[in-house]
């Protein structure tokens, strides 16, 4: 049966700090779906997230657009009833801390007191959910892992090296999106093995510029370590060097 419908619904799931989704866009009216509402590991069922998800698909069978995907660009015409419920993309995002202070970003909204409350906050384990879905037969080999958050370096200790293991064992890739602050080990084993990524995001070329976004004094410290990172990456790896423009403070010529 051919109908309206979107990839991410069959093959990704999204971690957030407090809840488990298909995705992690938000229409233009602030509405997401959101499946599960998760306090602590226990909360995670699989069968449960697949009723809920199969009740969106029955509305996208009958045109019945949720708000959320309203407009959304990964809607598309296609036989999605030969679709199977097998994950080729994971985004974790379940670990909001981080060093930065940036102005644009959602944990802070440019107020330092919301960004302590997020820093503080104990994330739910989320290894028994990710081996749950390994046993379960959920997860495709060379599946695409997004370690996102918060800050990846500062993850919980070994948090990271686990998560890469996890990934190899499906001969997956994995991005890093991190702010460069703290040079990881565990990324750079990663790099040079290949079948890997790493996005940071400056965000400037000026230091003046960077502490405004970014609220810390980490300018030089960023930059060296995105040449060290540059020197041990394998061909087979990727580093992406990432501005988010923001009008009249980092769109002049001087930052590039």
């Amino acid at each position: 049966m051919s109908y309206k419908c979107c990839k991410y619904l069959f093959h990704q799931l999204v971690f957030d700090i407090s809840e488990i989704k298909p995705c992690c866009e938000v229409a233009l009216n602030n509405e997401h779906l959101s499946f599960i509402n998760i306090s602590d590991m226990n909360d995670f069922n699989i069968l449960e997230y697949q009723e809920q998800r199969n009740k969106i698909i029955n509305d996208f069978k009958q045109n019945k657009i949720p708000n959320a995907c309203i407009n959304c660009p990964a809607l598309k015409e296609s036989e999605w009833d030969k679709e199977d419920f097998i994950l080729n993309r994971i985004i974790m995002a379940n670990i909001p801390k981080c060093s930065c202070n940036c102005i644009y970003c959602v944990y802070t909204y440019n107020n330092p007191e919301n960004k302590k409350k997020f820093n503080t906050l104990t994330p739910y384990n989320i290894k028994p959910l990710l081996n749950l879905l390994k046993n379960q037969n959920k997860i495709q080999e060379n599946f695409f892992l997004v370690i996102g958050g918060g800050e990846c370096t500062e993850f919980p200790m070994g948090e990271l090296e686990w998560l890469i293991y996890f990934t190899e064992f499906f001969k997956g890739r994995i991005q890093f999106l991190s702010s460069g602050i703290a040079y990881s080990k565990a990324i750079e084993k990663k790099l040079r093995m290949g079948n890997a990524e790493l996005i940071i995001s400056p965000d400037s070329g000026t230091k003046k510029t960077y502490e405004k976004i970014k609220q810390v004094n980490k300018y030089a410290q960023v930059w060296k370590n995105i040449k060290k990172y540059s020197k041990v990456a394998s061909p087979l790896s990727r580093i992406e060097v990432k501005y988010i423009i923001i009008p009249q403070i980092n769109d002049s010529i001087e930052e590039f």
